[in-house]
């Protein structure tokens, strides 16, 4: 776990290299499969798939660097509950890289989703946009923001966010889900409207129950309309590094 880092670095500064694999402890490798049968006979489309581990990271002027290795899915359900480290002092945690995407329409608003019923994390509240970065199958540079437009494009189906536009503003450690999550402002040259109404195309527009979009001002209120909504960890953090991006 890190303090909060925030920062305005753009999208193009942003370098990540993937070197080998991640590997439980063997008791908790014991721990990984029974976890993993569990959640199965809960969900059974539940997918082992891989993800991307930031093993370490660093600012240097506008340029954020992460070093990664490659875990799965399973490592991260049987690492990610907050009394892990209590339970397991010497062993590390999964911790995929979790990023989210502030998007930013061409008419000032954010597009804000909230969370299907039947998500595994968070049901039911407000989100933004994102995913885990995926790694690549050889070692070498992984593009973070291929990663995080490709969450973009799948579940609100916006093509139009560009590297050289892209910003981002900060990197946390969710307490509740525990992993590192970097979180991106990307503008759109789109509509809000003209969003959430291509929106439907999306191949995993299931993710959330409900489209919304909230001006920037709303967004930045602590009175605004998501006052009285379950707010996400990451829809909170993501106003935090707003209001000081934006300052």
């Amino acid at each position: 776990m890190f303090q909060d880092q925030s920062f305005s670095i753009p999208g193009d500064h942003i370098d990540c290299h993937l070197v080998g694999n991640f590997e439980l402890q063997n008791r908790v490798e014991e721990v990984r499969k029974s976890t993993w049968a569990a959640l199965c006979a809960k969900r059974p489309a539940a997918f082992d798939g891989a993800l991307l581990r930031m093993a370490s990271y660093w600012v240097e002027g506008e340029r954020l660097s992460i070093a990664a290795s490659r875990t799965r899915f399973s490592a991260y359900v049987a690492t990610r509950h907050p009394t892990f480290g209590f339970e397991y002092p010497d062993a590390d945690r999964a911790d995929p890289l979790g990023l989210t995407a502030i998007v930013l329409t061409g008419d000032g608003n954010v597009i804000v989703t909230k969370r299907s019923l039947l998500a595994d994390q968070n049901p039911g509240g407000l989100y933004l946009i994102g995913g885990y970065a995926e790694p690549g199958e050889s070692d070498g540079p992984v593009d973070l923001f291929n990663e995080i437009a490709r969450e973009v494009e799948e579940e609100i189906a916006v093509r139009d966010v560009t590297r050289s536009e892209a910003v981002a503003v900060g990197l946390a450690y969710d307490p509740v889900f525990c992993h590192p999550e970097l979180f991106l402002l990307m503008p759109s040259k789109s509509t809000a409207a003209d969003i959430l109404s291509g929106a439907e195309a999306a191949p995993d527009r299931n993710e959330a129950s409900e489209l919304l979009f909230y001006s920037v001002d709303d967004i930045l209120d602590d009175n605004g309309p998501h006052m009285n909504a379950a707010l996400t960890w990451s829809f909170i953090k993501a106003r935090k590094f707003l209001q000081l991006h934006l300052r």
